[in-house]
């Protein structure tokens, strides 16, 4: 296993701007990470210049201290999965799987390739679908012979680009543990496309999260939820997003406040008094709003939209002044119209400079 480095990384085209900004990323031997972000981001072109597919502008590449920069992507010596049906058509499932094998036959014998195919099959439950070829296969049967054809040749790395994209949420399911067993057992170090924080939370060991080709935040998935570098990133992760409104610090001794929504909330927190008599952003995750009986910290909103899942229903609330709130109720959803009583507790505010959009403060925990 070997540390997978982008070191000052810039790609750009002609009268465009930087697909990737300066990146610097380094994902360690063994790590599976993601890279997250919004479409048009620069992830998959961070993965295609990984994968050899494209060149850097500026920067390298790195396979622990070697510079893989310039080299050809046959010869790095990577496994690639994509959304795309990449198999060939003409080629049984059991073909495909052991295509790599077959076109370095001064490596493999025939018993080679035998016995790896019989193993990747039985490791990932498709050794009864070997037979067929792929337009006799569903979409995620397809993905699985990818997967298996990705690591039958043992490779140093498995790079992913959207590998669960348009599948039904109980293949998506089988499929992300399918993953995240073969890192493991294989002992790889990985990199994972996708636009899906569910699957980047599920999956990764850190995200890696890019916005307009430059990198906003990485780090645990937990960390990167609970503890937002910006604004950006706040509002990107978490469904619904975390709310973001303005709000303006009132610092008198030792007193601190923060005035937002017409409602004046005590803070404890020091790094609030630089800004005193300055406007910041507070943040707020919808599941630390309060619903519930009228305080002198709640709000009055009306409700929008509602999405029940079942257990738990995310609403989209909208106070007398136009500021939407999303939160999340227990049980059965509210009629719209309805009017609830939102309370923002002093205890969970994230706190962001308004023009820098970087993190000020986060609530412990």
């Amino acid at each position: 296993m070997q540390d997978i480095v982008f070191d000052d990384v810039t790609k750009a085209w002609p009268g465009s701007p930087p697909a990737l900004d300066h990146l610097d990323l380094t994902i360690r031997a063994g790590e599976l990470v993601g890279l997250v972000g919004p479409s048009g981001c620069g992830k998959t072109t961070a993965l295609r210049i990984v994968g050899g597919f494209e060149e850097p502008t500026t920067g390298r590449v790195l396979l622990g201290t070697r510079d893989i920069t310039r080299l050809e992507s046959r010869d790095r010596h990577f496994g690639l999965i994509t959304q795309d049906n990449q198999l060939l058509g003409h080629l049984s499932a059991a073909r495909n799987i052991s295509f790599p094998l077959e076109a370095r036959r001064d490596t493999y014998t025939v018993g080679d390739i035998d016995r790896r195919l019989e193993r990747e099959a039985t490791r990932l439950g498709i050794a009864d679908l070997l037979d067929r070829r792929p337009s006799q296969l569903s979409e995620g049967q397809r993905r699985l012979v990818q997967l298996a054809r990705a690591v039958i040749g043992a490779p140093v790395a498995l790079l992913m680009d959207e590998p669960l994209a348009h599948l039904e949420d109980q293949v998506r399911l089988r499929l992300r543990g399918d993953i995240v067993r073969v890192h493991h057992d294989r002992g790889l170090t990985s990199l994972l496309v996708t636009a899906s924080q569910h699957d980047a939370m599920a999956m990764c060991d850190r995200i890696a999260v890019l916005f307009d080709g430059g990198l906003e935040q990485f780090g645990a998935p937990g960390d990167v939820y609970a503890r937002p570098a910006t604004v950006a990133v706040a509002r990107f992760f978490g469904e619904p997003p975390m709310n973001v409104v303005s709000g303006r610090v009132e610092v008198a001794g030792t007193t601190r406040r923060i005035r937002v929504l017409g409602r004046s909330l005590p803070v404890s927190t020091p790094e609030v008094d630089v800004y005193n008599g300055r406007d910041v952003l507070i943040g707020v995750r919808p599941e630390d709003l309060v619903v519930g009986a009228p305080t002198t910290v709640s709000v009055e909103a009306s409700v929008q939209t509602t999405e029940s899942i079942g257990y738990q229903t995310m609403v989209d609330a909208v106070t007398p002044d136009g500021t939407h709130l999303h939160c999340v109720t227990p049980g059965r959803a509210p009629r719209i119209g309805t009017v609830l009583d939102v309370a923002l507790p002093s205890d969970r505010l994230h706190i962001f400079d308004p023009t820098t959009q970087m993190a000020i403060f986060h609530p412990p925990g």
